[in-house]
């Protein structure tokens, strides 16, 4: 009985004294450790009883290491592929967002008539020349004459062609084209009542042309630049809608007396140097029949940040030579930054701003060595210059479906 009690005497004591050593061993447990513990205990608990499919098996017992890698992988698997699936999604969303689909309901009917840009080929009047070189003190008249017909039909196309001359500064060149430009005032009839038109004279890289039905020509006029405007124009021609349930709606643009080139675009562009076109000859009557595709953005679409939708509208515009946004101003836009970087100058065509030089016959040259860069936007390996020219939103396609030249 003594040997008894005093062996349960003997337990009691070294359970005290375990109890004791673990309750010392708990009281030098740092903050730090407790936050550990419970973050431990946390995790397994939530991979334990998560409903992703495979966490648990990382933390339950009895598990061979080799299976919690591989569990290990097939989740780390899952979860990179969702993070790639999510990521691809977002950055559609944000890139091209917008769903292009052709539509031709009762409300899509109603399409703008196409604009007309008639390009003159003889661009100068000859009794205004004559008078020009009567007065000139140049004693080569000759010279003269044949420097400012050449001026008056240079492009992209024929820079090189340009005769060395320097009796008129370079930034003159322009208003001296202006001032001896042949008049230009057709008849312009609409096949539609209540409808009135102004042939507005614009400035392109072809010379002085005249568009019908424009929206955007003035802001390239040359009353427009001469009083240094950059405003928005909000008063211009009313738009020309027709209907298919019109008939065949027609303008016709008469009594033009030179030959002359003729673009077809939409009234919110312009033409350019590569823009296609339709060329008639002196004396004879040019006949266009055309289909229109229209393209225009819903309002949900037109909220979209420009990236998104990936156009633009005209008054969001970028543009440093002109007031408003087209694509094909864009473009000229693009052209003018490659001139300045070959030749440190531009063509007397385009708007000036700043200290920027308009260049003369020398510049000029310089530029006929860089005209397939210029005229078609790629470099000499063919890659297409990266100009960030985006599309108008809301824009009218033409498609010549026949061409018929008639003599007068």
């Amino acid at each position: 009985m003594f040997f008894e009690r005093k062996f349960q005497t003997q337990i009691i004591q070294d359970d005290l004294r375990n109890k004791s050593s673990v309750t010392y061993t708990r009281k030098k447990k740092t903050v730090i450790g407790k936050v550990k513990d419970k973050a431990k205990n946390y995790m397994v608990l939530f991979l334990e009883t998560s409903s992703i499919h495979g966490l648990n098996h990382l933390v339950a017992s009895g598990r061979h290491p080799f299976e919690v890698v591989l569990w290990l992988i097939i989740v780390a698997l899952s979860v990179f592929g969702s993070i790639y699936l999510s990521r691809t999604t977002w950055i559609r969303y944000q890139f091209s967002p917008t769903v292009v689909s052709m539509d031709r309901d009762m409300f899509a009917w109603n399409t703008t008539f196409p604009c007309v840009t008639i390009c003159p080929n003889n661009q100068l009047d000859d009794n205004k020349l004559k008078l020009y070189l009567k007065n000139s003190k140049e004693p080569d008249k000759e010279k003269l004459g044949d420097f400012i017909n050449a001026l008056a039909n240079v492009t992209y196309d024929n820079f090189d062609t340009m005769p060395d001359y320097d009796g008129i500064p370079s930034d003159k060149f322009m208003e001296l084209l202006l001032n001896l430009s042949s008049p230009f005032k057709p008849t312009l009839t609409i096949g539609a009542s209540g409808i009135l038109l102004d042939i507005i004279p614009t400035i392109t890289e072809m010379g002085l042309c005249y568009a019908v039905n424009s929206k955007v020509a003035i802001y390239n006029s040359p009353s427009y630049r001469d009083a240094n405007r950059w405003d928005i124009i909000e008063n211009q021609n009313n738009t020309f809608f027709v209907h298919p349930l019109d008939g065949e709606v027609f303008a016709q643009v008469i009594n033009i007396s030179n030959a002359y080139d003729a673009y077809i675009h939409g009234p919110s562009e312009v033409p350019d140097i590569s823009s296609k076109m339709q060329h008639s000859a002196k004396d004879f009557y040019h006949k266009l029949f055309v289909t229109a595709v229209t393209v225009y953005t819903t309002p949900e679409a037109a909220k979209l940040s420009v990236a998104q939708r990936r156009c633009r509208f005209p008054e969001e515009n970028i543009l440093q030579h002109n007031s408003v946004y087209t694509y094909t101003m864009c473009r000229m836009e693009c052209r003018i930054r490659l001139c300045l970087k070959y030749c440190q100058c531009i063509p007397h065509f385009y708007r000036k701003i700043g200290d920027e030089k308009i260049c003369d016959v020398a510049g000029l040259h310089c530029l006929s060595k860089h005209k397939d860069i210029l005229y078609k936007l790629r470099d000499k390996d063919g890659k297409k210059i990266h100009c960030d020219c985006l599309p108008i939103c809301d824009d009218v396609n033409y498609v010549i479906q026949s061409s018929v030249s008639v003599r007068c």
